[in-house]
């Protein structure tokens, strides 16, 4: 201490440690907010009351990273400005700011600039306006990088003491098996500084392909609950089914869903006491607001006790819901007004459910039928045939094949499925298909060594008689990258081995169409295929062959409907497989029907190439299905020729001839 009086003020102040401000505390003392946000005035912590937790989270040295699941108008982009507000003044690294694209990267720097400009400790700092730059935030003390997928350069070369993933949920990358995950590539910028922060904020989007999602159930998934009114007891707000106790209740209009009505008549109802809590009440009630780690409770004074299922460096927190936003607009009966609207559209529902799931109640969504469980599919589909083995009925084979990549290695997952035109019940004729067998080959070389044994040994037939052999194989070239290496795989291979792709266009009622190769062809050479129409490519019907596989994974298709599937007990145990048959579902639009898929789907897709490739060997009417050699003998026997009559004489018949 004795060297403090030898020292100025201005040196002493550099050499000793900074003093530690709570980030909560700083940012309700030093921001005005921009004059174009929702509220004018200083950073206002009571219309955000949840923010203090991630705040404190931030602040705490053994906390390294922060995410956060949420619903819009919530206040996650401005949370995160505070923070980096705050760091810039008090303790200045070099940062980054990461978002889902380069332009909305460039607009929320630039709204960035607008409150670094009204913070007192950083006003001094900013440049004049043409002087600021649009990709990152320089001032003489701090430096801000900004960020965003597809481009590589954008999250190279530099260190960051902060980096802040915006909106991760829709950062997308480059369909290449070199590129790294742009989020993964970000969270590299934290090597080798101590203490460093990893903030991670989106808007969900569907369940189980949720990076958001993912991510907060990883950490300690701490959720905000508000204590009731009437009873005190904690709880989460939802907007709730409507049905069992607790969420927003409204009245109908005559007897029918209203959005006005609705909105007029909406309250929030308690879990525990189902006492009656009013808008007015809901300021009141956030204030109160706790996180609550995963396992732990909340005491009637409103204290967390227990101990968090997932303790350490990695704090999460969400879903948070619209309804817990302080913001002018929202209300509970704004919510409910929501929610009727979208459960009643006529045009594009599954789009406005899922916005109103994502974006109002911050939870992930998942279009796919509740009633496709994975028993239930198992109920549907089994069979007591014998695994690898062709059922009696069968009489050809084609093989569906979907690509996938580790590095360089290509991985090529395959479905075998048996096919006949049967009598299912009696009266009725119609298709019948069957999975013989399943599995996954790496490597070209693998792959050309199954497609032999699929060509030349085959499977067992249940009739004891020859085998049969695949008719037809397909596989996937429908990833631009892989799509040259599959086009040469084919090449070498016999001529009933095509590579495929789904369609991108409306292919009608066709199961398929004849297409032909782009990808290092000549032109002189392509436009010779299509005048002599010697197609080298099987283009699939992507909306019909996936409304069979939905038609039969959803119970429309039954035993003993035409087009049935069914699997062998083995495999129906197996709910790895099950689950990728039922990957994929579809999402409803004013622009038409797409499909989205919910996990891993290679498997499904193998079984709808087999169908598709069904439809090439057997002809239109399913007319031209190879005969086993005891219908050959059958039908030799039904139509041996009878014994030619004597042949005549050429004299006229006399009395003695009879």
């Amino acid at each position: 201490m004795a060297v403090s009086y030898l020292l100025s003020e201005g040196v002493l102040e550099t050499l000793l440690p900074r003093r530690f401000v709570p980030t909560a505390d700083w940012a309700t003392e030093n921001i005005l907010m921009p004059q174009d946000s929702k509220v004018r005035g200083n950073f206002r912590l009571d219309l955000f009351p949840h923010a203090r937790g991630i705040f404190d989270a931030l602040d705490d040295p053994n906390v390294s990273i922060v995410t956060v699941q949420t619903g819009a108008q919530i206040g996650k982009t401005t949370i995160a400005q505070a923070y980096l507000a705050k760091m810039a003044a008090t303790n200045p690294h070099p940062m980054a700011w990461a978002d889902a694209d380069e332009k909305s990267t460039r607009r929320v720097l630039s709204r960035t600039w607008r409150m670094f400009e009204r913070t007192q400790g950083l006003a001094h700092l900013c440049p004049p306006k043409r002087l600021q730059g649009s990709d990152k935030i320089e001032t003489s003390t701090f430096l801000i990088h900004g960020a965003w997928t597809r481009s590589a350069s954008s999250a190279a070369d530099y260190g960051a003491y902060v980096v802040v993933l915006n909106e991760t949920d829709k950062m997308t990358t480059s369909s290449t098996s070199a590129e790294a995950d742009f989020r993964y590539l970000m969270c590299e910028r934290v090597k080798g500084y101590v203490g460093a922060k990893i903030l991670e904020l989106s808007t969900p989007t569907l369940k189980g392909a949720s990076y958001i999602e993912q991510r907060r159930l990883r950490g300690d998934n701490r959720s905000w609950q508000v204590p009731c009114p009437h009873c005190n007891h904690y709880q989460t707000l939802r907007t709730g089914d409507g049905k069992t106790p607790g969420g927003i209740r409204f009245e109908k209009l005559n007897g029918k869903l209203d959005p006005a009505h609705a909105e007029q008549t909406a309250h929030y109802e308690c879990e525990a006491c189902r006492g009656r809590i009013e808008e007015h009440q809901r300021y009141e009630i956030l204030q109160r607001g706790v996180w609550v780690p995963e396992c732990c409770s909340v005491s009637p004074a409103g204290v967390v006790i227990g101990t968090p299922t997932r303790p350490g460096p990695h704090a999460s927190f969400g879903p948070l819901p619209t309804l817990c936003s302080l913001l002018p607009g929202v209300s509970i009966g704004k919510v409910a007004r929501e929610f009727v609207e979208a459960i009643t559209s006529t045009t594009g529902r599954t789009e406005k459910l899922r916005n109103f799931r994502n974006s109002w109640e911050g939870e992930t969504f998942d279009p796919r039928p509740k009633v496709v469980a994975t028993h239930e599919l198992r109920a549907r589909m089994e069979c007591a045939e014998t695994p690898r083995v062709c059922p009696t009925w069968s009489r050809f084979l084609t093989v569906g094949i979907d690509t996938g990549a580790i590095g360089e290695t290509l991985l090529f997952f395959w479905v075998v499925s048996a096919w006949a035109r049967c009598n299912t019940t009696g009266k009725m004729w119609g298709k019948r298909g069957h999975c013989v067998d399943h599995g996954i080959t790496a490597g070209e070389e693998g792959l050309r060594e199954q497609v032999t044994r699929w060509l030349t040994v085959g499977f067992p037939h249940a009739d004891g008689g020859s085998p049969l052999l695949a008719k037809r194989i397909g596989i996937d070239a429908g990833d631009g990258v892989r799509s040259n290496r599959v086009y040469t795989l084919c090449e070498t291979m016999p001529a009933n081995v095509w590579p495929v792709k789904g369609s991108s266009h409306d292919l009608g009622l066709d199961w398929y169409s004849i297409g032909f190769q782009r990808a290092e062809v000549h032109a002189k050479v392509l436009a010779a295929r299509r005048a002599t129409g010697q197609g080298d490519l099987l283009i699939i019907n992507t909306q019909r062959t996936q409304g069979w596989r939905t038609d039969i994974t959803g119970g429309l298709i039954t035993a003993e409907s035409p087009d049935w599937y069914s699997i062998p007990t083995e495999f129906a145990s197996d709910s790895d497989f099950l689950d990728q048959l039922i990957a994929d579902f579809p999402i409803e639009s004013e622009h038409g029907v797409r499909w989205e898929r919910n996990g891993a789907n290679e498997k499904g897709d193998g079984l709808r190439y087999s169908f598709a490739l069904a439809h090439h060997v057997a002809g239109p009417d399913w007319q031209n299905i190879p005969l086993r050699a005891a219908d050959q003998r059958a039908i030799a026997a039904r139509t041996k020729p009878r014994p030619a009559p004597p042949r005549s004489s050429g004299r006229a018949f006399m009395p003695s001839d009879r």
